[in-house]
């Protein structure tokens, strides 16, 4: 036993990082692992000093069913919308426009935000009956935007950020003119 190498892990725990680590992010889980969080609107209310959280206002529902989901990725190409490479996800009941849901973040930093109206409760992404909406409220075409077309700075506190939900079948009488335009030719 005294011949072994101690482990990273017990190399962290012995030099406190490990206990840093885990003051700084609170509920975060590890990659890999379910990164769900519980929501708790009163987190942006009275933040923690030096950690950062983001109160997304959603708008754009199409109707109120389901739940709204959102998940935070790393800055990263590599990273955004990859299976596994979340980093924070907070699920809640649909309520309408206007719905505020507070999401802790693992750090002031810059990160990606997707949010989603998955309608039928499923947790899958169901492109063409669900609304999807990303930071920075990029125009969105049949494929997801860039990374770095949604990449946002949190700073500690509280950031307050919008975002529109976008259906492909649209939730607007204008996108269903343009679907009925389209049929005619």
């Amino acid at each position: 036993m005294s011949n072994m190498r101690p482990s990273v892990l017990s190399k962290l725990v012995a030099t406190g990082l490990l206990a840093g680590f885990c003051a700084s992010v609170p509920a975060m889980a590890a990659k890999g692992q379910d990164a769900t969080v519980d929501h708790d609107p009163q987190l942006c209310e009275a933040p923690a000093s030096g950690r950062s959280y983001v109160r997304v206002s959603v708008s754009g529902f199409k109707d109120e069913e389901g739940n709204v989901r959102v998940q935070i990725y790393g800055p990263s190409k590599d990273d955004f919308l990859e299976k596994g490479k979340k980093l924070v996800r907070v699920d809640v009941k649909t309520e309408g426009d206007g719905q505020q849901i507070c999401v802790p973040m693992p750090n002031p930093g810059r990160y990606t935000l997707v949010v989603m109206h998955d309608r039928n409760e499923n947790g899958k992404a169901d492109f063409f009956s669900e609304g999807f909406g990303f930071s920075n409220n990029p125009k969105l075409n049949l494929s997801p935007p860039d990374a770095d077309e949604v990449v946002f700075d949190a700073p500690a506190g509280v950031l307050d950020m919008s975002v529109d939900l976008k259906y492909i079948f649209g939730a607007d009488e204008e996108q269903m003119k343009k679907r009925r335009q389209l049929r005619r030719r």
